[in-house]
């Protein structure tokens, strides 16, 4: 019996972002989300390639009016529990 220990294994494409004394804008996390999300083929014909586009641009609108919100949300929510700690510490 024999036994093969080689594999091939490909990553894939991978990209980091890294922002300085800052997190992420939601300009920035919506980009993220579109380009794992959508891709369109630079061969791909002509209608469906301008068809993916559109709607990866209402895509865009839409997550980024998401993204915005979720940050909005995250502070109000971070401002009540800050509130309820000094309360707890009166």
């Amino acid at each position: 019996m024999t036994i093969n220990t080689s594999a091939d294994m490909a990553v894939g494409n991978v990209a980091v972002h890294v922002t300085k004394n800052r997190g992420h804008s939601a300009e920035e996390l919506t980009e993220m989300a579109l380009n794992k999300i959508i891709l369109v083929g630079s061969d791909a014909p002509e209608p469906i390639k301008a068809q993916a586009l559109a709607y990866k641009e209402r895509l865009r609108a839409v997550l980024l009016f998401y993204m915005r919100q979720a940050m909005l949300s995250e502070r109000v929510t971070m401002k009540a529990e800050i509130m309820a700690e000094l309360k707890e510490s009166m």
